[in-house]
């Protein structure tokens, strides 16, 4: 099992489970029940170290089932397509995500804002609890829970925008947060950041593994600068270039000779990992299982899988077809054409005769090409096996997900530069890395299309595509399945319904 170097996290991590995360952004005090209180408990070293891993294990919510459908489906990289037969069809609201038609009170937005807040409050709650012990003995841990929530925060600004700024927990009953700004929100976690990063370790081992790292905190800052422009209004490429070579230049940090080496089962000993989510087959169940929402359920013999799949995620048509055919990224990150068993024999689908297209066999045929998205073939589209898919394992990864990534540092500096002088060769030199690694010809020069979609190949589904759609002015884009350009003020998901009935104080995004 691979866990960071934050003892007794399942200890701690079971006692959570007695206290109620709030729902909404009108409950958002915490009961201390009597047997986490101060008086009782972080008491020892050891209580308080265990302590701390909450804030690290609730990463994982990030990855949860409903957040994907935020983080993922409404760009160009994948989707959630409505299979012949009534799979994935239901309601059409995983498709919502999809073709920019959602319904402000989409249950996935409402999902999404409260797994989010709900971290936040546990690190609110935590940083109250260690400030009453004694702020100044623990102020190296504080920090590392300011950088944290401030993490939360850098998703939160980029989905919503508009957001409470919620940093406290010992607040009266009946605290009703207000909607703060974009640029506000944006001001508190430039200094929430820049506020702690003194007290944070440069050191890079196995105790600083998945924590809140110097290094961290200034890849959180140089992707808050990279979407500067987007998120307050005034573009900072300087600031995100020196942001990138703090990290850069502690050389502490390198590319893999091999690009699946980050995304092997066992990749925590990856050098470009800045700050990974640590995740575990065995022992964080449903919390990553990417194999079990893409694959096709007869994959099941390929892999020897001891669950079904569910046939759900796919690459889009259109990235898919961002690869060229000799990019290794292309066979390491997706899965397409005629499957196979384990065994090697032909992989057969018994559900093949709702399938009204591809070739009327019942031979597995992934094919790149959707039909529609209410209503697509069950063998249609290429599958996800970027994070490697282990023979005989439970669906669950055992990948430790990586939330900043050397090679993101990297291309962030590169698309900086290109920006204040777009005939700047380093610019040009760091791409053509990339571009070698994938056994790809390097580019001859650099626009915003050639650098925008290198980003989107190296970075697949790693979290990032979203903003970088919108940052490049493309987010609203026809796709096939979104034939048309839709509307700028969905580059904003709305604020949940749910939140704004509890809470008068919160302002609705316009356009919703």
């Amino acid at each position: 099992m691979k866990i960071i170097n934050i003892k007794n996290i399942a200890l701690f991590v079971g006692l959570l489970c007695t206290i109620p995360l709030f729902n909404s952004c009108t409950k958002l005090k915490e009961p201390l029940y009597s047997q986490l209180g101060n008086d009782n408990f972080l008491k020892t070293e050891g209580e308080i170290v265990s302590a701390l891993g909450a804030a690290y294990s609730g990463l994982r919510e990030f990855q949860g089932f409903g957040n994907l459908w935020t983080i993922y489906c409404t760009t160009d990289e994948v989707a959630i397509v409505g299979r012949t037969g009534g799979d994935w069809a239901g309601d059409g609201q995983d498709q919502q995500m999809t073709d920019h038609k959602w319904i402000s009170n989409n249950r996935f937005f409402a999902g999404t804002w409260q797994s989010f807040y709900g971290q936040i409050n546990i690190c609110n709650r935590l940083i109250y609890q260690l400030e009453q012990i004694d702020a100044e003995k623990y102020k190296t841990y504080i920090s590392e829970i300011k950088t944290v929530r401030a993490l939360w925060y850098l998703w939160l600004i980029d989905e919503w925008g508009n957001v409470p700024i919620v940093d406290k927990f010992d607040v009266p009953k009946d605290y009703l947060p207000k909607t703060s700004t974009r640029l506000e929100v944006y001001n508190f976690i430039e200094k929430e950041v820049k506020d702690n990063l003194a007290n944070l370790s440069k050191d890079i081992n196995t105790n600083t593994y998945g924590r809140a790292t110097y290094w961290m905190a200034q890849s959180i800052l140089a992707k808050l600068y990279l979407n500067a422009g987007v998120y307050s209004g005034t573009p900072q490429w300087q600031k995100a270039i020196d942001a990138t070579n703090e990290i850069i230049g502690s050389n502490e940090f390198s590319l893999t000779a091999n690009y699946k080496d980050n995304f092997i089962a066992q990749n925590q000993n990856s050098t470009e990992a800045i700050f990974a989510i640590p995740f575990d087959e065995t022992y964080t169940q449903w919390t990553w299982f990417l194999p079990l929402i893409s694959l096709h359920p007869s994959h099941v013999q390929t892999f020897s899988l001891t669950q079904q799949p569910w046939n759900g995620l796919s690459a889009q048509t259109e990235f898919f077809n961002l690869y060229e055919d000799n990019d290794i990224r292309k066979t390491d990150n997706l899965l397409w054409g005629p499957q196979y068993t384990a065994n090697g024999d032909k992989l057969l689908d018994p559900g093949y005769e709702k399938d009204p297209a591809i070739d009327g066999d019942p031979w597995v045929n992934l094919t790149p090409t959707f039909i529609s998205l209410y209503n697509t073939a069950r063998q249609s589209g290429a599958r996800i096996i970027k994070w490697e898919v282990e023979k005989g394992s439970n669906g669950f990864l055992n990948s430790d997900f990586f939330v900043f990534r050397y090679s993101d540092i990297l291309l962030m500096k590169a698309e900086a530069m290109w920006r204040l002088d777009p005939t700047n060769t380093t610019s040009l030199q760091i791409v053509n890395q990339f571009r070698q690694r994938a056994g790809v010809a390097p580019f001859n020069s650099l626009d915003a299309e050639k650098i925008m979609n290198e980003r989107g190949r190296e970075l697949f589904m790693e979290g990032w595509r979203r903003s970088d759609k919108i940052r490049f002015g493309r987010y609203n884009d026809p796709t096939i399945f979104k034939p048309y350009t839709d509307e700028a003020f969905r580059q904003l998901y709305p604020i949940p319904k749910e939140q704004l009935d509890a809470n008068p104080n919160l302002i609705q995004n316009p356009g919703y």
